[in-house]
This record gives structure tokens, sequence and C-alpha cells, in this order.
């Protein structure tokens, strides 16, 4: 065989590797940056904030670092062909959710006068935070602990082990931080609009402290980074490229958290043995989806445990429910191991790998088009709110609302009973209660 003979077939097996890295990464991008299709602007907050995670998630892992290739040919093969007809299935239901006419609703935001609702929203705000805080630094006290300075922060984290605590405490702990993570980017918006009003400042910064105690990352950040999307999205077109700029950094910071704090250390990861791109490795450390997708779906193919669609009311069962879906993943990839042990939240995975789970190709189509649908419905009443109203209040509310409540339904094959406090949260946005 000739010199140019090996360069050419060198050539093609690169050039195959490259594409299915970039099939993997387009057909996994589809579900959070989807959206782009239907609704191409800057106003589309909800896609902006998933661009970084992307990138780190699939695009660095799959095409960068090819982690793909560390698996069974097979085995690759039948993960590119779920995401293929996924994000066929996906895209069809994105386009055909956003026909539906969006119109006026009941919403308080929607029929209210901008300035009368903009002053029970303030009040409604004071009161929760004030009481997020309160329940917050009542369930550390209560835990005895807390996560970043415990002994073993990861397994305190997700109370594992020694760190296991009461169902109330937990409960008490649970809905005070997440009412915070909730609230923050509405109090931060009234202090935006109000420099007057520090005592919001002073609940907002507070808030964010007890959230990173808990390590929590996305969380306690995520409020404040919607917030700055929504101001540099909407002030003007050189701003939002800047946010754009600036959501990359915060997600590399993010990525490297552990490092930084100590609790991670590159010589304990699986792949410290590579020495090659270390810095793209420790980078998208924080959220390797892809192989542990492709590890979850090995797993599953030696011992499949068919859902039949039990995962999409798991979640809202109390405790270490059979079927919920971190317990469910968990115990596929530990084959049997008590999950009680194992210091994870289990493996995100896509649609069309829910649907396959549940009822196999039929169910990857059919969950597929299904969220794509609710995704387009969504968008769709999204930029009719947003063409609405021109007050940053109420933008970051509809934002907030879409994310803490309305994000749920693209999702329905995941639900948690920790969407449920944002539920009620919102619930005094949206609709009029009398608070003294």
């Amino acid at each position: 065989m000739s010199k140019w003979q090996l360069i050419i077939i060198k050539s093609l097996i690169l050039l195959v590797d490259t594409m299915v890295g970039v099939i993997i990464f387009l057909g996994s991008a589809v579900y959070m940056c989807g959206s782009y299709l239907i609704w191409p602007s800057r106003y589309n907050i909800t896609a902006h904030l998933n661009l970084a995670f992307v990138f780190l998630a699939f695009f660095v892992p799959a095409v960068i670092l090819e982690n793909q290739n560390d698996f069974a040919p097979e085995l690759v093969t039948l993960y590119t062909e779920l995401l293929i007809v996924g994000a066929i299935f996906y895209v069809i239901g994105l386009f055909t959710g956003f026909q539906i006419k969006a119109g006026p609703t009941s919403f308080s935001f929607d029929v209210l006068e901008t300035k009368i609702y903009e002053r029970r929203v303030i009040r409604i705000t004071k009161i929760l935070l004030i009481s997020g805080i309160i329940g917050e630094t009542l369930g550390y006290l209560l835990m005895g602990f807390v996560p970043m300075f415990a002994a073993d922060p990861l397994a305190a984290k997700f109370f594992r082990g020694p760190y296991a605590v009461p169902a109330y405490v937990s409960a008490i702990y649970l809905s005070s931080f997440f009412i915070l993570s909730t609230i923050v980017p509405i109090g931060l918006m009234i202090w935006y609009q109000n420099k007057k009003k520090v005592l919001f400042l002073f609940l907002i910064v507070t808030a964010v402290g007890l959230m990173m105690l808990s390590l929590a990352r996305s969380p306690a950040f995520s409020g404040i980074v919607l917030t700055v999307a929504v101001i540099m999205s909407f002030k003007s077109k050189k701003l939002f490229v800047a946010f754009i700029l600036l959501i990359f950094g915060l997600y590399a910071f993010s990525s490297v958290f552990y490092f930084i704090t100590g609790i991670r250390d590159y010589s304990e990861m699986g792949f410290a043995l590579k020495t090659d791109h270390v810095f793209w490795r420790v980078l998208s450390s924080g959220s390797n989806d892809v192989n542990e997708q492709l590890d979850f779906l090995r797993y599953f193919n030696n011992n499949p445990e068919w859902t039949y669609g039990q995962t999409i009311y798991g979640g809202l069962i109390p405790g270490h429910y059979y079927w919920n879906p971190s317990v469910y993943t968990l115990r596929v990839i530990t084959m049997g191991q008590d999950v009680n042990e194992v210091i994870s939240g289990g493996v995100r995975l896509p649609a069309p790998m829910w649907g396959y789970v549940s009822f196999q190709w039929p169910g990857a189509a059919i969950f597929s088009f299904l969220s794509g649908f609710a995704r387009g419905a969504i968008i769709k009443y999204t930029k009719y709110w947003v063409n609405k109203h021109k007050s940053l209040l109420v933008i970051i509310i509809v934002m907030s609302i879409n994310i803490a409540v309305f994000e749920s339904l693209p999702y329905f094959f995941i639900l948690s009973m920790y969407t449920i406090p944002p539920i009620l949260v919102f619930l005094f946005y949206m609709f009029r209660f009398k608070l003294k």
C-alpha cells in the first residue's frame, strides 16, 4: 500500500470519527437549543442559557475529545441512531407546537395594569425571600452540617452515608432552597430597577450565599445569570453579544469550581491517565454527559429493565422510589448496588433514550415528538408575552415562570417533586392572592 493510499485511508477514518462526534453533538444540542429554529431572537433567553452547557457537555467530549471512541462501535451506533431519530421527531413536534395560536390568559401579568402588578410583585417577593432565608438557615441548623465545610462535601451534598437526614429536615431545607432559587432573579431585578431598595440587595446576597454553601452550583448562580441575561439581551445587540461571551466564561468557571475549592483533584478523575487535551478534559469534567449516557446504554443493553413509562410519575413520589428517574439510572449503571451509597444525582438522558427504555423505538419517537411539541407551544406563548410587555420586571417573571414551571412539560418523562415548590411559589405571581 502506497504512502498516499495510507494518507487517504487515515483521512477517511478521521472524517468518519469527526462526523460521528458532530452527529452526537447536534443530536444532543437540539433538545436544549432547538428553539432557535422557531424563534431565532436575542429575546430567546432560555436557549441562550443553554449554549455554554451544550458546548461543554456535548461539543467538547464528542467532537474535540471524541470520547465515544472509548466505547464499542455497535454501542455508539445505537446511541447515534437514537439521537438522530429523536432529533427528527423532536423538530417535527417543535414546529407543530409552535403553530398554536397564543392569546390572552388569566395570568396576573396579562390582566393587571403593569404598575399595579409590579407593586404586588415587590410585596410578594419580600415576604418569600425572608421566609426562604429563615427556612434555609433552619434547615442547616437541623441538619447539623453545611456541605461546603463537611469532611466529605459531595456525600453531604447528596445526603449520603453519615450525612443522611430525616425526611422532615430535608423537606424544610429543600423547600426553602427551591423558593430562594426561584425568586432570586425577581428580587435582583427589583433592586436593579430601584437602587434605593437596598433591603432586596441584602436579601439576595444572603440567599445566594446560603445556596452556595450547599455546593449546588447551578441553582446558586442561575438566578443572577438569568437577570443579567434579560438586562443585557433586552438593552442592545452589543450587550447581547457581550452576554454570550460572559455566559461561556461563567460556565467555564462553574466547571472548574470543584477543582478550585479542592473538592476534586485531577489525579482522582477517571481521565487522569490521558495526558492529551488536559485543558478540555478538566473544563468538561463537570458535564460529562456523553460518557455517562453511553455508559448507561451499555449497562442497559447488558441487563435491560424496561420502565414502561413508570419514570414519568416516579419522581413525584417522595423517598428513593423504585421508579424515580434518578434512582432508576443509578440502579442501571451500578448493577444492583445500594443507590443510597452512590454519590450522584443520576444520569441525564435525552428524550429518545427515555422513550427507548420505556417502549423501545416507538417510545423514542413518541417521547421526542411530545417533548418538541410542548417546547414549541411554550416558546409561542413566551414570544407572545415578551412582545406584549415592556417592563423588565414582568419579563423576568415570564422567563422565571417559563424555566421553573413550564420547563417541566418538555421533560414530562422525568417529572420531579422538586418542581412543586417553584410552582406553588409562582402561583402568587401568576394569579391574584391577597397578601398583607
